[in-house]
């Protein structure tokens, strides 16, 4: 093997693979590549290079798909040798207007941290591509994102002739997964910080009420939305997080992943969610924070009753999940009857949050008890501007329970969608406020409550505005429901019908439509009651657990 075959020095332990022709090669020379290893002075490389300094042995990352650990000195020497070759493989005469795009599908765990923090420290974009979308899929993100670098591990070296069907030119990188080193007395050397404003991190917008759009974040965005969390939610260096979100969204990336890490905590990393794992791991009390989506807590209730309830281990677990000090849910509208049920096992009142791809969060409940209301999102975020709007004459509105879009102004705002100028623009207010298209009204002490997305889940029905997410509530309350859609369909009489569309919980009676009104009508007014009903026997959501409604619309009616 020559010099110009090595992707990476052996002696660095970086996690490269040799180069082909079908792959990729670098001239690199491995002698000099570990003096050229260095570090840009960014906020969130500044804080690990301090967690290092402080604790060489401090553990960043727990791969569980691996049963490896990795220390934050570790981490950083990786990050430098990678980035180095990440470098050498961009091309150097990209436009200062457009930072070089990274493509790279990897599945959670310190690959996947070693990756973007690799892609930034280069200074490139981060395009996190979904681990469980199809190839049609993922060609839309490459396509759409127009990469420079195409970035591969093992599992799904697979897709690589695929992958390139729509951009053969593309390079592909093979990783090969990094294990724990000796430790090394000497990190790498920072130089000066990348400016701030480029653009860092790519993520596509879950496409449940139109196509998906490359949302751009910026370095300054990033650190914004980490420290304004790190605030609210008193992230610290003791905290231990149980890490189960996808990796493609701001809920997993940001909230999880490196808001954890910016304060220098641990973050243990699982392929994928199931429950047993999760309940067994908070029976031994070592971890103190868990974020999930709503279906994920719905399937630990389902757990615990079939399977701990009533058994030798029931005391244990229902005392370590009452240890964690931080239990957060969100991407999806919390079902009250869940989040009861779930304090009724553990004693603790899920903190609700609300936000968007293109805000990170925006608003939360409190980390005390009391600032914890049910079916509310809670108060802006620390350097959060929020405000509630009328969205057909866009006057502020400053009243109590009156329905308006939110709008929100901060630091933690996008930059822009991708290569969509006119689009970005029309986002925005006048007076550079970001238009969300969710619908909330506040109460007296500020609070906001959720009505839904203004395209979707408001429904004008004989002159009323129903929210679509309320009726989803009161459904998900009655015993023989397990999940419940809520759509308005159009009607020549009506404007909109409100329909609904349920799965029944096994072993139950059919549900019929008069059965449905007659309880519904005992809980809310008339008009806002379904008034057709479909039972079904599987509601498809994304990764995230959302519901796209605009599919559901065309698939029944």
């Amino acid at each position: 093997m020559t010099t110009e075959e090595l992707l990476i020095p052996t002696e660095i332990g970086s996690p490269f693979s040799k180069g082909t022709s079908e792959w990729i090669k670098s001239s690199i020379v491995s002698q000099n590549l570990a003096e050229h290893a260095c570090l840009p002075s960014l906020p969130l490389l500044q804080q690990a290079r301090s967690h290092a300094v402080r604790n060489p042995h401090k553990v960043a990352i727990i791969d569980k798909t691996k049963n490896e650990e990795f220390t934050y000195s570790q981490l950083l020497i990786d990050v430098s040798a990678l980035a180095c070759t990440i470098r050498k493989l961009l091309p150097s005469g990209h436009s200062a207007a457009e930072e070089p795009r990274v493509s790279f599908l990897v599945p959670p765990g310190y690959d996947y941290v070693l990756v973007q923090w690799a892609i930034w420290a280069a200074g490139a974009v981060c395009v996190p591509m979904c681990t469980t979308h199809p190839v049609k899929e993922l060609l839309y993100t490459i396509s759409d994102s127009d990469p420079s670098l195409i970035i591969l591990h093992p599992t799904y070296y697979k897709l690589k002739a695929s992958l390139q069907a729509q951009g053969s030119q593309i390079p592909v990188l093979s990783l090969n997964p990094a294990h724990p080193k000796s430790p090394c007395a000497h990190l790498p050397r920072f130089t000066h910080s990348l400016p701030l404003s480029r653009r860092a991190l790519m993520i596509y917008t879950s496409g449940t009420t139109s196509r998906p759009k490359g949302c751009v974040t910026t370095h300054q965005n990033i650190t914004a939305q980490v420290q304004s969390l790190i605030e609210a939610w008193k992230y610290s260096s003791s905290d231990h997080l149980i890490h189960v979100l996808p990796l493609h969204h701001v809920h997993g990336i940001i909230n999880g992943l490196t808001a954890t890490l910016y304060s220098g905590g641990t973050v243990e990393m699982y392929p994928k969610f199931d429950p047993k794992i999760v309940w067994d791991r908070w029976s031994e009390q070592s971890s103190t924070m868990f974020m999930a989506v709503p279906t994920v807590y719905s399937r630990l209730i389902d757990y615990f009753d079939s399977n701990i309830r009533a058994t030798d281990a029931e005391p244990a677990a229902r005392a370590g999940a009452n240890f964690l000090r931080l239990l957060v849910s969100g991407s999806a509208a919390l079902p009250l009857p869940i989040k009861r049920k779930f304090k009724e096992i553990t004693g603790q009142d899920l903190v609700e949050r609300y936000g968007m791809t293109e805000i990170g969060m925006g608003l939360s409940c409190g980390l005390e008890p009391e600032k914890r209301i049910d079916g509310s999102v809670g108060w802006p975020l620390p350097g959060v501007q929020v405000r509630l709007v009328e969205p057909d004459s866009g006057r502020v509105l400053d009243g109590v329970d009156e329905d308006g879009m939110i709008e929100i102004k901060g630091g933690n705002v996008f930059r822009e969608y991708w290569r969509m100028p006119e689009v970005t623009v029309k986002q925005f207010s006048l007076d550079g406020w970001f238009q969300t298209g969710d619908i909330a009204k506040r109460d007296a002490t500020g609070a906001y409550f959720i009505q839904g997305r203004a395209s979707v889940d408001v429904i004008k029905s004989g002159g009323y505005k129903i929210s679509a997410l309320e009726v989803e509530q009161k459904l998900l309350g009655l015993p023989m429901i397990s999940e419940a859609v809520v759509v308005g369909v159009e009607d020549e009489e009506w404007g909109q019908r409100v329909a609904a569309i349920i799965k029944q919980k096994p072993n139950t009676s059919l549900l019929e439509l008069k059965q449905m009104r007659t309880i519904l009508k005992e809980e809310m007014a008339p008009y806002k009651i379904p008034s057709i009903l479909k039972v079904v026997d599987f509601i498809e959501r994304n990764a995230m657990g959302k519901v796209n409604k605009k599919e559901i619309l065309s698939k029944y009616f």
